[in-house]
């Protein structure tokens, strides 16, 4: 028998564990958690700190800056003051010897008083130094010593006049300075340390710690448990991002819950389905594209014609235009929709934003353009697809209709939603119109069996009818390459309802505005 070896763990209690990034390049390590990095309340509370240390040691020196060099004024204010009173005896002498010895004593009283470094030297109006009263002491003042001078008028002196200058060490004065550094700076360290306790202790309370709580709900979410969030004491901004993930998460396990709910329904119906007494041929689906011909309807479709052709002729901006066009938009693309004329809607809408925004209609209609070329044998494929296998499951389809949002509704959508272009999933749709409910889900479960479903964008309104009455199955499928478009799936009564009835978009349009 062999003997078997137990293998040591890969790591040990305690033990930071391993670094998770696969050495596989062919790993998508975009589905792997992100590695690294610091925390938030970390990078708030040492970024705050470190700004308000750069800032308030900023103003710390330079108001020690400016303390000093008052400071130093001050003191040679008052070393040239006690200069006057020399100055003017100087002026009374009669005899150099005599300037000399009064020089020279009030040198030694000021180096009486402590100040050893203390020294006096007259000079004559061409500065040369006459009198000096210390003459091992040097002639010149230091450059970082304290110094003063003060004007003298004698006839003793060459030009009749000359000047007497008083310096000292400013090592007193370095020194003192030094101190109040110091004591400033201590100050500071104090200041800067309460004030990043107090930073980490405000980022934690209303930062890290409601954002760890949003990040354990979401955890709890992943796992399928429902999301308990508390939105008390936190930030305007992190009340509005825990209700909106509240939403979300509402949202998509409402989404999920409806789309399991249907495709239920439609197995159950599978089950006990019998063939409904319904002549497809007497239901025409597309009369509502037919209405009649009516004076009034004839006139307003020539009047909006008209407006078509005086938009797409004008210039761009031009104020009166641009007038015209917030007014079209607003209200007469709204009454092209009551009548039913989709494609002269898409066409007025058109024409007013070319005006409004002419180098955003250019862009998107541009692209638009460029995938109804490419896709154009796509639709039909898909079309006829959807059909088929709608044949092949025994469901009854009255029509299919197709259409491609235009510019002015793609722009729309991408204002009103936040939207990129690629992000709109609905630019090309397929309507599905049946004769009953029953065939809704069927045909429901059709296409979700033909095409990738995606799950959050799937609305039952026949299940849960809008406020508005409208029903109808919506459903964001992806075909085999990828690509996302939208199918809806009615009965005839609910597309009339939709088209013509309370449910009608163009009442849901009615009253919104361009101009915020």
């Amino acid at each position: 028998m062999e003997e078997l070896t137990l293998l040591p763990p890969a790591t040990e209690p305690g033990l930071p564990l391993p670094d998770m990034t696969p050495d596989d390049p062919s790993i998508d390590t975009s589905r792997l958690p992100p590695q690294g990095g610091l925390p938030l309340g970390t990078i708030l509370g040492v970024s705050i700190s470190l700004f308000v240390t750069l800032v308030l040691g900023g103003l710390t020196a330079a108001q020690l800056h400016r303390e000093e060099r008052r400071e130093l004024a001050i003191r040679e204010g008052l070393l040239a003051e006690s200069l006057a009173p020399l100055a003017a005896e100087i002026e009374g002498s009669s005899e150099l010897g005599e300037i000399s010895q009064k020089i020279a004593y009030s040198a030694r009283a000021e180096r009486a008083r402590g100040h050893t470094d203390f020294n006096l030297v007259l000079s004559d109006g061409d500065g040369r130094v006459v009198i000096s009263a210390f003459a091992d002491a040097g002639t010149r003042p230091q450059p970082d010593s304290l110094k003063a001078r003060a004007p003298v008028r004698s006839a003793l002196l060459k030009a009749g006049g000359g000047t007497l200058t008083a310096w000292q060490s400013s090592s007193g004065f370095a020194a003192e300075m030094a101190s109040r550094r110091r004591a400033a700076w201590l100050d500071i360290g104090a200041t800067v340390l309460v004030i990043i306790l107090v930073v980490q202790l405000t980022v934690y309370l209303l930062v890290t710690r409601p954002l760890n709580h949003l990040l354990t709900a979401i955890e709890k979410l992943e796992l399928g448990y429902p999301a308990n969030l508390r939105q008390n004491n936190i930030a305007r901004e992190l009340r509005w991002l825990t209700w909106r993930f509240h939403r979300m998460s509402a949202g998509l396990t409402t989404s999920a819950r409806l789309l399991v709910a249907a495709h239920r329904r439609a197995v159950e119906i599978s089950k006990s389905r019998h063939i409904p007494d319904i002549d497809l041929r007497l239901i025409d689906p597309l009369d509502l594209d037919r209405r009649g011909q009516s004076a009034d309807h004839e006139i307003l479709r020539r009047y909006l014609r008209s407006r078509c052709a005086l938009l797409e002729g004008c210039e761009p901006g031009d104020l009166q235009a641009r007038e015209i066009a917030l007014h079209v938009w607003e209200r007469d693309a709204v009454e092209a929709e009551k009548l039913g004329e989709m494609e002269l809607r898409a066409r007025v809408e058109n024409a007013a934003l070319s005006v409004l925004d002419p180098n955003m209609f250019s862009l998107v209609n541009g692209e638009i353009a460029r995938l109804i070329e490419t896709r154009a044998a796509w639709c039909a494929e898909i079309e006829e697809t959807i059909k088929s296998a709608l044949t092949a499951d025994g469901v009854s389809l009255v029509a299919i209709q197709r259409r491609t949002k235009h510019a002015a509704g793609v722009w729309r959508k991408m204002q009103e939603k936040h939207l990129l272009l690629e992000e709109v999933h609905d630019l090309f749709a397929f309507r599905i119109l049946v004769p009953s409910q029953d065939s809704c889900y069927l045909a429901l479960d059709t296409v979700h069996r033909l095409f990738e479903p995606e799950p959050f964008r799937f609305k039952d309104y026949i299940a849960e009818p809008k406020a508005n009455g409208y029903q109808s199955l919506h459903t964001s499928v992806r075909d085999r390459d990828g690509f996302v478009f939208e199918v809806q799936i009615r009965t005839v009564e609910m597309h009339r309802a939709a088209e013509e009835g309370i449910a009608a978009h163009w009442r849901y349009r009615a009253g919104k505005s361009i101009r915020a």
